[in-house]
């Protein structure tokens, strides 16, 4: 009766999720082969826009020790292991077709006394053939003849999609954006001073609430209009705008937003009236009043200084707008960010919610857009509305061309 159970208990486990400790064929104290690219998890998007004509992954034979003899790996797809992820996932994905890829290697060798094999790409082509919004499924699973497989890391799903979505973004853990142009006076820094109104808005997906600090700094100025997560006895992913000595809104744990998923945030604040309101996701969360700016906002005071060096001594030291960073380096935001946006007015929650993913960078009142969506420029995230008010990453930049934003208003 128990080894009924057993197998039982086994063949369950088989049709829903791979341990990560499971091992195929393996006889004791043998160390197993997995692929490095299914360590962490076992699917991989591989999700372009439809300019894209090509990409490229890499993976590794990996052994989870050293053995004392020479290892061949190989490298298959199995249109078998297709049909394995659709009835564990209860999707109907198609197995992509030959034409659209190719593995530079069929065999990986590991050298006696060597964990890891050479790596191998897997390239994907003629993408733009491929029709929109539709999941392709690539599996590419590790095969050995001298050692046991760790069954659940020995196969990697690729999800192969041209979608319409948003695809790219710039990871901003440990890294933050500057305005340099912000800082000197001029026409660029001139727009984001004197406001009657502001609007920020950016799309994010927090990838950790950081334990050490209270506060996760989202994008603004310190001290004066900053959006963030977070703050000394307040709910640690709750939005919060501190605006001068005001803080917004009170503290509420149903308005906690969750890590690993992406959110549109946007603030608005009217500085003639002090109408303040917070929108997740095109949707209204919090509204109120916070009267502190007098009749205009000024995002760009040291430029200020900058035109009048014999004015405002304070406004040579005055905080600065950043994406990502406020006091110090002890409030980053640990995630990664795909848009941004300033807008010199309130925009309504109708125009909110219907452009909340892109918007025509001409638009009227449109201060700064940064679409995050160009890695080959490298440290440097352009301003697509052509004032030049470019953000220059703090650290080298990392970016992630296989995101899928979720766009709510068009589902």
């Amino acid at each position: 009766m128990k080894r009924i159970l057993f197998l039982t208990a086994c063949f369950a486990a088989l049709l829903t999720a791979c341990d990560r400790n499971e091992y195929e064929n393996k006889t004791p104290n043998e160390a197993a082969l997995y692929l490095d690219a299914a360590a962490e998890r076992s699917d991989v998007n591989v999700f372009f826009k439809r300019t894209i004509e090509t990409q490229q992954r890499k993976l590794s034979a990996v052994l989870s020790g050293p053995v004392g003899h020479d290892v061949m790996a190989t490298l298959t797809v199995d249109a078998s292991k297709a049909d394995l992820y659709n009835a564990r996932h209860g999707t109907d994905y198609k197995l992509l077709d030959p034409a659209h890829y190719e593995l530079s290697a069929a065999s990986l060798p590991i050298a006696a006394g060597k964990v890891a094999s050479p790596e191998a790409n897997v390239y994907f082509k003629g993408l733009t053939e491929l029709p929109l919004d539709v999941t392709y499924l690539l599996p590419v699973s590790v095969t050995s003849g001298d050692v046991s497989l760790l069954g659940g890391s020995a196969t990697v799903w690729y999800l192969v999609k041209q979608t319409s979505a948003v695809t790219t973004a710039a990871s901003l853990t440990d890294n933050w954006i500057t305005f340099p142009t912000l800082d000197k006076a001029g026409p660029q820094s001139d727009l984001f001073n004197g406001l009657k109104a502001v609007t920020y808005e950016i799309i994010v997906r927090v990838n950790a609430f950081d334990k050490a600090a209270s506060i996760s700094s989202v994008m603004g100025v310190e001290q004066y209009l900053l959006l963030r997560f977070g703050d000394t006895s307040f709910p640690r992913q709750q939005l919060q705008v501190q605006a001068g000595g005001n803080k917004f809104p009170d503290s509420d744990d149903v308005k906690s937003l969750e890590t690993g998923e992406w959110y549109h945030l946007a603030m608005t604040y009217d500085a003639l009236v002090g109408s303040m309101s917070i929108y997740v996701n095109g949707q209204l969360q919090s509204e109120g009043t916070v009267k502190w700016s007098g009749e205009s906002v000024n995002l760009a005071m040291r430029a200020m200084y900058d035109a009048d060096p014999e004015g405002n001594k304070s406004l040579a030291e005055a905080y600065q707008f950043f994406i990502g960073y406020s006091y110090d380096e002890k409030r980053p935001l640990q995630g990664d960010v795909a848009e941004a946006r300033v807008w010199s007015k309130v925009r309504t929650r109708q125009e909110i919610w219907d452009n909340m993913y892109d918007v025509d960078p001409k638009s009227d009142g449109l201060l700064g857009y940064w679409k995050f969506d160009s890695p080959e420029n490298g440290d440097v995230v352009k301003d697509v509305t052509g004032h030049g008010n470019d953000g220059v990453a703090a650290k080298p930049l990392k970016w992630n061309t296989s995101v899928e934003v979720p766009q709510l208003n068009k589902e």
